[in-house]
């Protein structure tokens, strides 16, 4: 028999390879997706403890007499002022643009 040609053989080296990358990359999704489950189971129980938590500081509230009425301008200011802080912010931005614009 003659020696076969080049074309003839099977390349199984590279094969060996890319199944080798191509389940580490499987292994490193599986890893990927494991670790994403985790983070969200976190974050739904750190939203339960939350929950748990507003509810009690609500009723320690009631308690001390402050009524819903109350509570809730208490929130809708906080609320309000999220948004002043927020134009506070781009107001100051805003004048520290024209100042080095002016000033260079």
């Amino acid at each position: 028999f003659p020696p076969q040609d080049s074309d003839t053989t099977i390349p199984i080296d590279e094969t060996l390879q890319f199944n080798e990358s191509l389940q580490s990359a499987h292994r490193g999704m599986d890893d990927l997706i494991g670790s994403g489950t985790n983070i969200l189971q976190g974050l739904r129980d750190q939203r339960v403890t939350l929950k748990g938590t507003q509810k009690k500081i609500l009723d320690v509230a009631n308690m001390l007499g402050l009524s819903n009425t109350v509570m809730r301008l208490i929130e809708k200011r906080a609320f309000q002022d999220k948004y002043f802080m927020i134009g506070g912010m781009i107001l100051t931005c805003v004048i520290m643009f024209l100042v080095v614009q002016y000033l260079t």
